[in-house]
Order: C-alpha cells, then structure tokens, then sequence
C-alpha cells in the first residue's frame, strides 16, 4: 500500500460558545481551528476539506448570509488561507489534484475557489449541482441555505465539470470496526473516504491506514472534539440542529467504539485543537 505523508494546517478559525459545543460549558467564547489535511500521496496533493479564505467574508457580507458571520464569527490572518500555507511550503495550487469534502459548511469549503486543478470530491448526498455558482439566488434560497451553514457563493463556476462523488469509486474494506468499507479516492487504497452521518447531509471521512506514522481517520464535523467520544456531547437544542440528530450520536457511538478497540488510530476532529497538535506531534515522531 502507498505510504502517504500527513500534514494539518489550521487556515482560519471560527467561534463558538463553550456551552454550545458541550454540556456545562461556559458561555465564553472558544475557537474551533478549520483543519485542512493535506496529504503527499506520489500522484499529487489532495487536501481534505479547504478551510477559510478572504471570500468567505465577502459571501457574508450581506444578509441573509451576514447571519451566518454573526452567529459562527470567524477570522483568517494574512497567510493563514490553505492556499497562501502551501504556496510557503513550496507547494502550488496547481499541484493540488483533489479536495475531499467532509460537508458543506463554509469554513471547510471556503478555500475551494483557490485549486482550479483540483477534482472535488463529495458525498452523493449532497446536490452541489442544484446550486449555480455567481447566480443570485432568490432571498429566500439564500436563506434557507445560510441557515444550514452552506454558502453558494464559495462553490467555483465549473463545479459540474470537476466534481464527483465519493460513491463513484470503488467500494474496499477498511479493517475499521463499525466502519469496514469505504471508497478508494486515491485507487491505491491509501486515501478512503468513509460514511459518517449525522452532523450534515452525506458527511465523510477519510481513512489513511499507511503515513509517516500511525494511521490516521478524518473524521470532520462528526464529532467536535474527542472528549465527545467520552460522551462530552453538545446539549440537547444543540443536537436537534444537526441533519439527523439519532445518527449524529450513533456515529459518535462507533467512532468511541473503535477509539477504544483501536487506539493506535489518530482520530482527528476538524475543529479539535487538542487532537490536532497530538496528531501533529505523533506524525512528526515525537
């Protein structure tokens, strides 16, 4: 199997309250780091999600997309966009063949714009085609759509040519208890995208089995932080907002299920700071 090299770059972050994102927090504010994975596989760079980028302020520059901005605030410092990281790790957009998206939300989509080059991978769940990137859609689309945390504006105009779904690659098994299939997206077995419902429609993961150091699952927005996976879940309102609410928690059940019986598996939440810098170090060898 193809031995591909890991990295985690955090290109932005947004802002939550504490009480939010779990059961007797605070009501201070705490960051969740938008995580792109960038993983060096021989046939080119494929990132896993794309973080924010300067556009997603101006696609929430106006309501009803301004709601979003307000209700999840975000910031980006100058070179924090994926595409500004990589360009000083001497790496090009062009050199970027594939994005995985995990979901829709803005602050994994938003430097997608940045790799012209790149297929984007997603799940077929999701109608990325029913939206048509650069045309203003009725308010009340705008609407609905911003309130599920999905922003149009962020797609690029050649979606449809580029774009294919998870699915369409070949089904192969993972060796992962709960989770023993997924899809091939590398053809080599080395990058599998997996099914992991709940926080949005047709939400994945990624599978790497073989990098620079243990084995590595993506695991996105389906839980926020691992403390999750000890039952530290958000509160009830909070749950009853995700897709589907009953799957949520049973992939939060299987995800603690196989941190237990395989803890030699770095599980990276997107927005888990503390699961990032462990991952961090145990892929450098520390």
């Amino acid at each position: 199997m193809t031995r591909i090299e890991v990295g985690l770059l955090e290109a932005g972050r947004s802002w939550q309250r504490e009480r939010l994102s779990r059961r007797g927090g605070s009501w201070r504010w705490i960051p969740f780091p938008a995580t792109v994975a960038v993983l060096r596989h021989p046939d080119g760079v494929v990132l896993v999600d794309a973080g924010h980028a300067p556009r997603f302020f101006d696609a929430t520059a106006r309501f009803p997309e301004r709601l979003y901005r307000v209700l999840v605030p975000a910031d980006l410092a100058a070179g924090e966009a994926a595409v500004d990281q990589l360009a000083a790790a001497g790496i090009a957009a062009a050199d970027v063949t594939t994005v995985v998206l995990t979901h829709l939300h803005g602050d994994h989509l938003g430097g997608l714009r940045d790799f012209p080059a790149a297929r984007i991978v997603h799940s077929a769940a999701v109608d990325l085609h029913g939206t048509v990137p650069g045309r203003r859609a009725p308010a009340a689309h705008r609407r609905e759509a911003s309130s599920h945390g999905f922003l149009p504006a962020l797609l690029p105009d050649d979606l449809g040519r580029r774009s294919v779904t998870a699915e369409d690659f070949r089904s192969v098994g993972t060796g992962l208890p709960g989770l023993p299939s997924g899809w091939d997206v590398a053809g080599d077995g080395s990058i599998v995208a997996v099914d992991l419902p709940g926080h949005g429609p047709g939400h994945l993961g990624v599978w790497l089995p073989a990098t620079q150091g243990p084995p590595v699952l993506l695991v996105g927005d389906a839980c926020w932080s691992r403390a999750a996976l000890g039952g530290d879940l958000p509160p009830a309102p909070v749950l009853r907002m995700m897709a589907d609410s009953d799957a949520y928690r049973a992939t939060i059940g299987v995800l603690a299920a196989l941190a237990e019986a395989r803890p030699d598996v770095l599980i990276v939440p997107s927005h888990c700071a503390t699961s990032v810098a462990a991952a961090r170090a145990a892929l450098a060898g520390r």
